[in-house]
């Protein structure tokens, strides 16, 4: 599917089933949603859901589709000064998401922890970003050829555990973090690419593994082809044979004015 681009940015994006979800015939779990508003901030949210969650794919959806559409309304209204006020922010998005979940939850008749999924969200501004996360997604930043993860994915009581958007101590998991700089590109990736992309003991990006992604994005003059060409990453042979899990990534770059297209590459296997 191909959209107008944001004014202000680049983005390709793609969510491909993993190969555990084919044999087992389970939807893709992944969702990611983005949007640029009228002042020009970009909100991108991604989310996973929970593999033991009956339903993680649509609490995915839902969580992605309320945290972007309720910082887009706040940002509308007020204009975020302080770190304090963006946490607030940040925070606001989550609580939404969570109950749009719970309403779900209740209309369907079953328990929220059915549609369990994690949260990752951005905001791009002119002069920072701002994330939250409550889950094991990942933002890498790149800024001055240097890689940042910006949320430490987070780790649950267990081994394999994370935590959701779904829990009753929400609000006390949510990790909002700041950059005091415009980044100029950005990598967004579920849990399912951590394996290539991260030392998850240390929070630190593998650069082996971004600095080609980020050359390609710069380089992507096709939008078609370069989504083509991202999709074929994501399903190929050397990526499964480390993770079989679904995989997301979302690659961000700042180009005033550019009107290359976005590009969502996506398997068909995943609806």
């Amino acid at each position: 599917m191909t959209l107008v681009a944001p004014p202000n940015f680049r983005v390709i994006a793609g969510s491909v089933q993993g190969t555990s979800h084919l044999r087992t015939r389970t939807p893709c779990q992944d969702a990611y949603h983005f949007t640029e508003i009228a002042s020009g901030e970009l909100i991108v949210a991604l989310s996973d859901g929970a593999g033991s969650a009956a339903y993680g794919e649509e609490g995915a959806q839902h969580a992605v589709a309320t945290a972007v559409a309720t910082v887009a309304a706040a940002l509308d209204r007020y204009r975020p000064t302080t770190r304090r006020a963006w946490h607030v922010t940040v925070q606001s998005a989550f609580l939404a998401a969570q109950q749009a979940i719970f309403a779900l939850a209740a209309q369907r008749e079953r328990a929220p922890r059915d549609f369990a999924a994690t949260l990752l969200l951005l905001i791009f501004t002119a002069e920072e970003t701002i994330g939250g996360l409550v889950g094991d997604c990942v933002a890498v930043l790149h800024h001055d050829g240097t890689l940042l993860s910006l949320c430490p994915p987070q780790r649950g009581e267990y081994a394999n555990t994370t935590n959701f958007v779904t829990q009753p101590d929400l609000r006390s998991q949510i990790d909002v973090r700041q950059w005091a700089k415009p980044v100029r590109s950005a990598a967004l990736f579920s849990d399912g690419l951590a394996p290539l992309a991260m030392n998850l003991a240390q929070n630190e990006p593998f650069a082996p593994f971004f600095e080609p992604l980020f050359a390609f994005l710069a380089a992507a003059n096709d939008a078609a082809v370069a989504g083509e060409q991202l999709a074929d990453f994501l399903s190929s042979d050397r990526v499964n044979a480390r993770t079989d899990d679904d995989k997301t990534l979302v690659l961000i770059q700042r180009i005033a004015h550019d009107n290359v297209p976005i590009i969502h590459a996506t398997c068909n296997d995943c609806h």
